[in-house]
């Protein structure tokens, strides 16, 4: 009876960590790409960080559902402000753009951006980066 209360106590350990590890991975993802919007995208940059941006021009938006569809890299980026998600920055809707090519002092990584978010504050930075995911509702 003793082995029995044991192995039910060793299942439920089990079963508890593997819940925790999976609600802790699924919220870390959630709040990464953390949004505002019912238009959002989830962009990758070159070292796979990933993050959600919110543009309020159509223009753009259309160029994001492309980029989604053909995969095409390109520059994405706009102003950077605080915002309560992983990286503490987002890209300001209003000025989400889209580019093929920027000012090399320009280019950085999300990580980077988020490391360094002091010096990008209220200026242009964009993210060599994929569109993974365009959602719209």
């Amino acid at each position: 009876m003793k082995k029995l209360y044991v192995v039910g106590a060793v299942v439920f350990l089990v079963v508890l960590a593997v819940g925790v590890s999976f609600w802790i991975g699924y919220s870390d993802m959630m709040f990464t790409l953390k949004h505002d919007t019912n238009r959002w995208a989830a962009i990758v940059d070159r070292e796979g960080s990933q993050m959600a941006v919110e543009p309020a021009s159509d223009e753009v938006w259309e160029r994001l559902t492309e980029l989604c569809q053909n995969k095409s890299i390109r520059f994405v980026g706009g102003i950077v402000e605080r915002y309560e998600n992983k990286w503490s920055f987002r890209f300001t809707p209003e000025n989400v753009t889209i580019a093929e090519f920027t000012a090399e002092g320009l280019q950085a990584s999300i990580r980077y951006i988020s490391e360094n978010l002091e010096y990008w504050l209220g200026g242009w930075a964009y993210v060599s980066a994929t569109v993974a995911e365009a959602h719209s509702t």
